[in-house]
């Protein structure tokens, strides 16, 4: 049979004639090699794709994880998918930002004006008889900040740098909502800079009393160096201010003009004119220090100074209970000493205003 005759084929169930045009033999053929081909192109991404997978899996698993993790636990009722947060990087110690720690502490720092007689030299007399010896006495106005320490329901105690309430007159205090009270001095300690003052609670309404709270206090002795800090206080006499930084050193004993020595908390968050008494916190928004003062120079940044408030407890409570008459006699023995001018640039943080 040449292969122009027409090729015919039987079948063998139903005795039927098939048709087959010529040439059919090879169209078959061809179609098996395409179904090899299909084949081996499926295989071939198969493995590719496995291979992609393996070579993923592997980098993955030598780079730090910075994704959510998920942890599974099966018990009889079921599944629990919990999302997990990687920590490869750094895990966090705190739990409140610095806005959090600002509207929690606010409220528990207080504006101080100080209002003194004071003895100045007279501008009209120095060229006089007497020359510059002729002084006169002149009313000044200085400004600090405090900390609301204790509420006994009778009055709200603040403690304060001693050197904020020095001689005045007139000492009032302005709160979170921009009330004003006068206040009276409980106990002060010259050489070691704190002292106590006391509002009445009953000069106080009662949505004054619903926005401010006592300072909650931490342990200054379980911070370390670098541990992020925020400094709250009445900046140059404007009203409250939130300043950060870290702890830069502990334990950093200066020594003033008089020979004594103090132990302080050397932070570079900024303490400025008016921050004197006012808070160092760490990220919890607790109280663990008293800003007190700062080395200023053309050639210093970032030196600022706090009691510690571990260093402080014993001495506060003990002024709590002082009255005026006896504080500026204070026997505590603390070696941290008043803040105020000690030598080149060493200031105390209180402006004029």
């Amino acid at each position: 049979m040449n292969r122009m005759e027409q090729e015919i084929t039987r079948n063998e169930t139903n005795g039927h004639t098939q048709y087959s045009p010529p040439g059919s033999g090879g169209k078959r053929a061809r179609v098996k090699r395409l179904r090899r081909r299909v084949t081996a192109l499926v295989l071939s991404a198969v493995l590719f794709g496995a291979v992609s997978a393996g070579t993923f899996y592997g980098v993955n698993q030598l780079l730090p994880q910075t994704d959510s993790a998920a942890a599974v636990s099966s018990s009889s009722t079921g599944a629990t998918l919990t999302a997990l947060a990687s920590t490869s990087y750094s895990s966090t110690r705190y739990g409140m930002d610095v806005s959090d720690i600002a509207a929690q502490a606010l409220p528990s720092v207080v504006s101080i004006t100080n209002i003194s007689v004071q003895e100045v030299q007279s501008y009209f007399n120095r060229f006089g008889p007497n020359g510059a010896g002729q002084t006169q006495m002149e009313e000044t106005t200085s400004c600090g900040s405090g900390i609301i320490i204790a509420n006994d329901g009778t009055y709200l105690y603040i403690v304060i740098n001693q050197h904020v309430v020095a001689d005045a007159t007139t000492l009032s205090v302005s709160f979170v909502d921009n009330t004003v009270c006068e206040a009276q001095l409980c106990g002060a300690d010259e050489q070691v800079d704190l002292a106590v003052i006391k509002v009445a609670v009953a000069d106080l309404s009662e949505d004054t009393l619903s926005q401010i709270k006592v300072i909650q206090v931490g342990d200054s002795d379980a911070l370390e160096v670098g541990e992020q800090v925020v400094a709250i206080g009445n900046a140059l006499g404007y009203g409250q201010s939130v300043t950060t930084g870290i702890v830069s050193a502990l334990d950093r004993t200066l020594t003033n003009e008089s020979g004594t020595t103090a132990s302080y908390i050397q932070t570079d968050a900024a303490i400025n004119p008016g921050n004197s008494g006012g808070a160092l916190l760490n990220l919890d928004g607790q109280l663990i220090g008293i800003n007190t003062a700062k080395l200023s120079d053309t050639d210093v940044e970032g030196m600022g100074y706090a009691i510690p408030i571990s260093d402080a407890a014993e001495l506060i409570a003990q002024l709590m209970t002082q009255t005026a008459d006896t504080s500026q006699t204070s026997t505590n023995t603390s070696t941290v000493p008043q803040s105020g001018t000690y030598g080149s640039g060493w200031r105390g943080v209180r402006p004029s205003v």
